[in-house]
């Protein structure tokens, strides 16, 4: 399994081992929220669905910034996951390059072919956020979402 003390990214900003008291401290945008309120029991999924060394939190200045994860469907298949917070705009550049040493781990500890993320289309900061985690566009998903709204279904084929 990977295994982090924490990575350091930048003198003000860190990724440590995700904690489910992590979900208490960040600062939900928008369409976190609207998943808290369409999926019933939403929190506590992510918890039960977090698995040991494959969940990670970002901190900015002290501030739980996202929680990001990777959870392997089969073999050579997995689907990243991101929730984010205020903050992760301004603190993006350096997070990203510790959560690409993360996934680039994960593909290779995994053996993964492919590496999946659903993104709400709606949702600018976590397209980009997907795009710098070299994500790619593969399909627009209709619907997808428990609001309604429209997903990417981005990849990164290894």
């Amino acid at each position: 399994m990977i295994q982090i003390a924490r990575i350091k990214t930048s003198a003000q900003q860190q990724i440590v081992p995700f904690q489910p008291n992590h979900l208490n401290l960040i600062d939900f945008r928008k369409h976190e929220l609207d998943n808290i309120e369409n999926i019933p029991d939403y929190l506590a999924y992510v918890i039960n669905n977090s698995l040991e060394d494959l969940t990670w939190t970002g901190i900015a200045k002290g501030k739980v910034i996202c929680i990001f994860g990777v959870r392997p469907m089969w073999t050579g298949v997995a689907e990243a996951w991101l929730l984010t917070g205020h903050g992760i705009e301004q603190n993006a550049i350096s997070l990203v390059r510790g959560a690409r040493i993360l996934l680039s781990d994960s593909i290779e500890e995994f053996g993964l072919k492919r590496l999946q993320i659903a993104v709400r289309v709606s949702n600018e900061t976590a397209f980009k956020f997907a795009q710098a985690l070299h994500f790619k566009v593969e399909s627009k998903m209709k619907k997808f979402g428990p609001e309604g709204e429209d997903y990417y279904l981005m990849t990164r084929i290894s």
